[in-house]
């Protein structure tokens, strides 16, 4: 059967974090490369990438739910996602009205929450590609690059966010929502350990992953940003160790997804990723699972302890195969 994007949605628009330490995650996401946008308010800081796609920052507040992180001090608050028009938001709204929350904010977002409460919102897409020069690779008998030399970064300019990824309790719980409610798709699996989804049929290998979590509970994991090639992973990285913040993993590259990477340590409750080269997919792709082996996080890889193979989770490779 053929995929469909009941609520023709395109992708992660906005990720908004509530954090300790304003200045701090600020200096952050003005040296990962994105853009400082005045806000309309005060207490909201805004930080783009090329498309627009977003990241709000403000300080967190226990007194107030749309101010307070999932899971820990610093964190996750919303995570909004882009629909194609006004229609798709109201058929949103009436989907999600009938057992929680959906309300209609002064700009035309929509908020909700699933059944996790992690906050969400919806609206009308405001990102839009940006052309470039698409990196050219000479290979054994196929030259595309001739009498020019490769590109090389000083710093890195994300192009867009491709994902976030939750740590949960149980993955194959989490997606249920998701898949029944939102018509999100399974990529891929880790078994016993995670499920990897796309928001719609074709573009992301996934917008979102949910990993059975080291700790119990709800919480930011990362946020994967595009960048243009491998050469703007590496400079990208090159420039933020140059400023002291700290590798949780990279460069490396993923075996699930295909993309180049490297993770950095953030103030943001979790770690932030540049991905470059990620696998883009169509309703004919097959989702696979993996098994939860040592090697699995990547084909290779700096600066991680790798997993023994031992990972908990209750999700079995045959568990969401019908969804």
């Amino acid at each position: 059967m053929v995929a469909k994007n009941r609520f023709r949605l395109t992708g992660v628009e906005c990720v908004r974090f509530a954090v300790e330490n304003l200045d701090e995650a600020c200096r952050f996401a003005s040296d990962w490369g994105l853009t400082y946008v005045v806000s309309s308010d005060p207490e909201v800081k805004i930080f783009r990438a090329v498309d627009g796609s977003e990241v709000q920052i403000l300080t967190a507040d226990p007194t107030r739910s749309d101010r307070t992180p999932i899971g820990n001090p610093s964190g996750l608050c919303e995570l909004v996602w882009g629909v194609e028009d006004r229609d798709a938001l109201q058929a949103l709204a009436d989907e999600l009205g009938k057992d929680r929350r959906a309300e209609f904010d002064a700009e035309g977002v929509l908020h909700s929450v699933d059944d996790l409460g992690i906050n969400l919102g919806f609206r009308v897409a405001q990102r839009r590609p940006v052309p470039y020069d698409v990196t050219r690779y000479n290979a054994p008998g196929h030259a595309e690059r001739i009498n020019r030399r490769a590109p090389a970064y000083k710093a890195a300019k994300p192009r867009e966010i491709s994902h976030v990824a939750i740590g949960v309790d149980d993955a194959g719980q989490a997606v249920q929502f998701y898949i029944q409610r939102l018509g999100f798709i399974v990529s891929d699996r880790y078994a016993n350990r995670g499920i990897f989804m796309r928001c719609s049929p074709t573009g992301n290998h996934h917008h979102v992953f949910f990993m059975n979590g080291k700790q119990p509970g709800t919480r930011f994991n990362h946020l994967a940003f595009k960048v243009r090639d491998i050469h703007e992973v590496i400079g990208g990285g090159q420039h933020l160790d140059s400023l002291g913040w700290k590798t949780f993993a990279g460069p490396g590259r993923h075996t699930i997804s295909s993309a180049c990477f490297w993770y950095f340590q953030s103030p943001f409750g979790g770690a932030w990723e540049y991905a470059a080269d990620e696998d883009i997919v169509t309703p004919e792709w097959e989702p696979q699972d993996f098994a939860a082996i040592a090697h699995i996080f990547s084909e290779w890889t700096f600066g991680l302890e790798k997993s023994d193979g031992t990972l908990k989770g209750p999700i079995s490779a045959s568990k969401e195969k019908t969804l």
